[in-house]
């Protein structure tokens, strides 16, 4: 079965370097990014970010160990960084407007979503002792459930985070943008990094320490999720410069 081949190949990769899987997912994000673009414009990019904003937020549940950082991390960080270039490829070739609207789109997608799920969660699943033939199914409950069940802290952060450095990063971009000494690399380093650093701080605190019921201590914050995740976030942000000079290559022939 199809489902046999895929679970026995994650097992197999579970053997894997995770910085190989880790930098694959890194280009394979970006270059997702660029395909989106040139297809479908404007809302190939919409549509990556609420996907991508989804699914970080489901990432982030999972905790690993990287080889150069003393402490485990949570994942989702290529997921929430791709985001960034994805505003800033649509304030640098598009507008201001469309890179924040792109906001408002991707907060709405993962509320959407969350509250899809919330309900689903809350429909009565099947009892497996009084039909043992739907019993699997119950336990796809329980999955779903594990995964999906709303998690205040993750939700309030999350939405909290992304849309002040959003905010941060279009505005410090567009500044930049119209100053005429500025240049694309420059203005790309200078909002993602400093962004980047606003997200990580509000993010971390309130997920972690101030809304969480058991708050991660302040020494193992700041050593994962503060200074590891944030340097992790630097370098993306300067490899992503090549792929927003890039996207200039994938531009639909009618920008819309």
């Amino acid at each position: 079965m199809l489902q046999d081949f895929f679970l026995h190949l994650s097992s197999s990769l579970n053997n894997t370097s995770v910085l190989f899987i880790w930098l694959f997912q890194i280009v394979f994000c970006y270059f997702s990014i660029l395909g989106a673009l040139k297809f479908f414009g404007k809302t190939g990019i919409y549509v990556y970010v609420a996907l991508a904003i989804i699914l970080a937020n489901i990432q982030v549940l999972k905790v690993i160990e990287f080889p150069f950082f003393p402490e485990p991390m949570a994942l989702g960080t290529i997921l929430f960084i791709s985001i960034f270039l994805c505003t800033d490829i649509l304030n640098e070739y598009f507008d201001k407007q469309s890179a924040t609207k792109c906001i408002y789109l991707g907060i709405s997608a993962y509320l959407f979503s969350t509250i899809i799920m919330f309900m689903t969660i809350s429909l009565k699943p099947i009892d497996p002792s009084l039909n043992e033939s739907w019993a699997w199914s119950y336990d796809m409950h329980q999955a779903i459930q594990t995964i999906f069940l709303p998690q205040f802290p993750i939700i309030v952060a999350s939405i909290f985070a992304f849309f002040i450095s959003q905010k941060i990063d279009i505005f410090i971009f567009s500044y930049l943008k119209n100053k005429n000494s500025s240049k694309l690399w420059l203005r790309n380093n200078i909002s993602t990094i400093f962004s980047q650093f606003i997200d990580n701080i509000i993010f971390s605190l309130l997920a972690f320490n101030f809304l969480s019921s058991n708050p991660v201590p302040v020494i193992d914050l700041i050593i994962s999720y503060g200074i590891g995740i944030y340097l992790i976030r630097i370098a993306l942000s300067i490899f992503d410069t090549f792929f927003i000079y890039l996207a200039r290559n994938f531009l639909p022939k009618n920008i819309e």
